[in-house]
């Protein structure tokens, strides 16, 4: 994806899923910031794009994932965008949900997304693609669980 605006970047993503960790180092890239600071932006991606293939059309044969990515100075605004529910799967819309088990491995995306964005949303129409919008402090102030170490 080309933009105009040199404070925004995008790229589209296959089905694979390696292309999960090809998302976290383009936002580490393209980030302009300390890896600190820009460690909730790349989980927020790693996970918006895992949850676009796992519930998606995105993750089947062909499927795609867009990311764009608008830096501010102060924030990060990051958009993922699947290509729309499966035909043989009930139509969902994003909601953070309460894990049934206190340390269950999956199913808990949302609700990491909620704590390391100032807000996120989401736009899309039953049945068509669903772009997920989440803007995240570009000082790493809202996570407080980043790494420590500098890379």
């Amino acid at each position: 994806m080309r933009f105009d605006d040199s404070d925004r970047c995008g790229i589209v993503l296959g089905s694979d899923p390696r292309h999960v960790g090809i998302a976290r180092n383009w936002a580490y890239r393209n980030a302009r910031s300390p890896r600190r600071a820009a460690f909730p932006l790349v989980l927020a991606v790693s996970l918006l794009v895992t949850n676009a293939q796992q519930h998606s059309r995105s993750g089947d044969p062909g499927g795609t994932v867009r990311v764009t990515l608008h830096r501010k100075p102060h924030t990060y605004t990051l958009t993922v965008t699947d290509d729309g529910p499966r035909p043989d799967q009930p139509i969902r819309f994003p909601r953070p949900r309460k894990p049934t088990e206190p340390l269950e491995a999956t199913g808990n995306g949302l609700l990491m997304l909620d704590e390391l964005s100032v807000s996120w949303d989401w736009t899309g129409n039953a049945g068509e693609p669903l772009t997920v919008r989440a803007l995240i402090d570009r000082a790493g102030h809202q996570w407080t669980g980043a790494p420590t170490t500098e890379a």
